[in-house]
């Protein structure tokens, strides 16, 4: 064979090898041509084979390509520890090779017996195997030896190339993976602004397909609840900035409308030049749910979905400021359900929840758009007015107007649970300007008036009166004193003497007074009815009980006053105390009094409220010897059926009656008809407040032998008492020696 025929062949080989890019084609291609032009049946390639140390043994290397043979194509990417010899050392064509040499090619070398071994200068090695060495005229050795150089050029080529496509590849596929499995939606559009890729998750959020929104301009997805100019900002942060984040509505497929978070970026290339816009989204109605649910939980009640205390002083504040600027005045009222304990009590909470909701709904139609109903918690609710006139009396014409209304609409029965229930409210209102008084300030004003309404009889309008404040002011006060009084020793007792019609001492009513400090004696008139409203009454009627008690023990060594009885007031409180038989059973026993010597007073109210109970109570109590007296009898609602079971001994005539009963025939004829009762009952009764000789002689001659009142004696301390009992001793051993 002559020089030129060989030309030909290693043109053919640059050209194979030219032509491959990736190493992995490049290096298969290369085998194909090597068997084609060799005649070889089979052949493989290992890259990276270790450089030979001249010792002999085997190398650890990788088949990287392999050709002609299938087990030979099965060892591809497999690591085999094969002989240096095989491997190793320069181009070589083995006619007859030892067997160990092809044994380590899984038993291959009983097929072939021969191999060609082609170094690739430096980056591996080809060997062609064959079981004889084909017929060949070509010097293979030195005709393949000179392109070796050139393919390690080439592997090292596609190597890099391999490198970096694979770099490519990967992110490619990290990105395409990212893309499919990415919860959010992801929407890309050209320059132009026409979808040309969606993901999955665009398709499950908005309910449309990429066949149904490629080359659809995005504006297909807009709910109509954002105006031209919030796309006009969105379109200038997108060119001025490339980017654009933010919440926006969009519509669905099915047309539901719903809120997602949008992120637009602008994609350039490497020269800088804009190709795409991506947007990635996601859907928050959940989360918005979420929020309106937390926003709801924080601000208003859960019972009347109106809102709370805190939102109210929100609200307020706002129009604090808003009035401030307009210069017009706003109003706060505030309202409370009347006896609506009495409907929760009787009627159990779920029929006062619906009614709560009932009055609710009512107050929210008596008033206008922007001004607020807010319910501060129980039964009271309040109302801010927004925008009343400048001039106060408008103002207060207008407030009052809507007041009137609420007081109109919550009076009208309430059908719950196929009952007719009743309430009324008692409504404060306190007007305001600006920043003149606080928050806490004016809620505070407006609770006054409502106190005022209620303390007026309930079902009644009030407006906030600075000097009513300042009384509410010092009755705080004063109830903050009266906790410290028992503490302090500061109650005694007065006692008012009780007489018969010849003069003689039956006894006394002990009365509370308090001695305070710095404000002097304190009347009763101020404090007693503070006690009763705060509870206070009962430890303070336990002190007036054992007190009383100790007395008539004293007095049972002395004999001017062992004869006598005490008179003690029981508040109604104290009387429905569960352990007040047990209290007075102990306070007699405590105190060694005379139990027959001591008389509890009690009024109507006291009594009749609940009279199964009043009954129980009082039989224990007489079973102990301690006596009854009704006060106040004929002021209240007495029921003659109840009061001939009540194991009374003694009717009080209230000085109401007797005040006019000698000037007055209709009080003349209560007194007479209350005399009359009383005997028919079988009771003693006592008349009090007799001040005046005329009284007594018409009580006297009409049956009632007992007074109280100042005609007598007023209520006095212990020691101007018993000096009063020893001159009413003296003045009466005179009398009875005169003829």
């Amino acid at each position: 064979m002559v020089h030129t025929d060989v030309l030909p062949v290693l043109y053919d080989f640059a050209v194979t090898i030219g032509n491959e890019i990736s190493l992995k084609p490049l290096l298969t291609r290369t085998l194909q041509r090597l068997l084609y032009f060799t005649s070889f049946p089979a052949g493989f390639i290992c890259l990276d084979v270790p450089a030979d140390d001249g010792l002999g043994g085997e190398v650890l290397v990788q088949i990287d390509a392999a050709v002609g043979d299938y087990d030979l194509i099965g060892l591809i990417g497999k690591q085999l520890a094969l002989p240096k010899a095989l491997l190793c050392g320069g181009a070589t064509v083995r006619e007859t090779a030892r067997p160990e040499l092809l044994s380590a090619l899984t038993n291959m070398h009983t097929r072939y017996t021969t191999y060609l071994k082609l170094p690739i200068d430096g980056r591996g090695v080809i060997v062609l195997v064959a079981p004889k060495i084909p017929e060949t005229e070509l010097p293979l050795t030195q005709m393949f030896q000179p392109a070796m150089a050139l393919l390690a050029k080439a592997i090292l080529l596609c190597r890099n190339h391999d490198d970096y496509t694979g770099g490519l590849i990967a992110e490619r596929n990290l990105l395409a993976g990212v893309f499919e499995s990415s919860y959010s939606g992801v929407m890309l559009t050209d320059t132009q602004v026409r979808i040309v890729e969606v993901n999955p998750a665009f398709t499950r959020i908005t309910g449309y397909t990429l066949d149904e929104v490629r080359g659809q301009n995005p504006h297909m997805l807009a709910s109509g609840r954002h105006d031209l100019d919030f796309f006009k900002e969105m379109w200038s942060s997108l060119a001025t900035h490339g980017h654009w984040e933010g919440e926006i509505w969009n519509r669905r497929k099915n047309g539901e409308v719903y809120p997602e978070w949008l992120n637009i970026n602008q994609v350039r290339n490497k020269s800088g030049v804009l190709t795409n816009y991506v947007a990635i989204f996601s859907d928050i109605s959940e989360r918005k749910q979420a929020e309106a649910k937390i926003h709801q939980l924080a601000f208003y009640d859960q019972l009347t979905d109106l809102p709370n205390r805190r939102l109210l002083m929100d609200r307020l504040q706002q129009e604090l400021a808003v009035s401030a600027r307009s210069g017009e005045y706003g109003g706060v009222v505030f309202l409370d359900l009347d006896n609506f304990k009495s409907i929760n009590d009787t009627k159990g909470h779920d029929v006062g929840d619906l009614l709560l909701g009932e009055v609710a709904k009512r107050l929210k139609e008596c008033v206008r758009d922007g001004d607020t109903v807010a319910r501060l918690g129980g039964d009271e609710f309040v109302v801010v007015l927004k925008s009343l006139s400048a001039h106060i009396n408008e103002a207060a014409t207008q407030a009052e107007l809507v007041a009137e209304k609420i007081h109109a609409a919550l009076v009208r029965p309430y059908q719950i649970k196929a009952h007719a229930h009743h309430t009324s409210s008692s409504i404060g209102i306190v007007l305001f300007k600006g920043h003149q008084e606080s928050l806490d300030d004016l809620l505070k004003h407006a609770d006054t008036a409502m106190y005022q309404a209620k303390t007026a009889g309930r079902n009644a309008i009030r407006f906030y009166d600075p000097t009513m404040q300042a009384a509410l002011e010092a009755r705080t006060e004063l109830e903050a004193d009266m906790r410290q009084a028992l503490e302090k020793q500061q109650f005694c007792l007065y006692y008012q003497i009780q007489v018969d019609n010849r003069h003689r001492p039956l006894g006394a009513e002990v009365l509370l007074r308090w001695e305070h400090p710095e404000r002097g004696l304190v009347s009763p008139v101020q404090f007693i009815a503070l006690a009763e409203e705060t509870g206070l009454i009962v430890p303070i009627g336990l002190w007036v009980q054992k007190t009383a008690c100790e007395q008539l023990k004293l007095w049972q060594q002395n004999e001017l006053t062992r004869g006598l009885t005490l008179s003690v007031n029981v508040s109604a409180k104290q009387f429905r105390q569960a352990d007040f038989v047990a209290q007075v059973r102990k306070i007699l026993l405590e105190s060694g009094a005379n139990s027959t010597q001591l008389k509890l007073e009690l009024t109507e109210s006291a009594v009749l409220e609940n009279v199964e109970d009043t009954i129980g109570k009082m039989r224990e109590i007489k079973a102990l010897g301690v006596g009854f007296a009704m006060d106040d009898f004929g002021t209240g609602y007495s029921s003659l059926q109840y009061l001939k079971r009540l194991p009374l001994d003694q009717i009080k005539i209230d000085q109401s009656f007797v005040s006019d009963i000698a000037t007055d025939p209709n009080d003349a004829a209560i007194v007479k008809t209350i005399i009359a009762m009383t005997q028919a009952l079988g009771l003693d009764v006592i008349a009090e407040g007799v001040e005046t000789l005329a009284q007594r002689e018409f009580l006297d001659k009409h049956g009632c032998h007992a007074f109280q009142g100042y005609l007598f004696g007023r209520p006095v301390p212990l020691d101007q008492f018993e000096a009063m009992l020893r001159g009413k001793q003296v003045s009466l051993r005179h009398s009875s020696a005169l003829p």
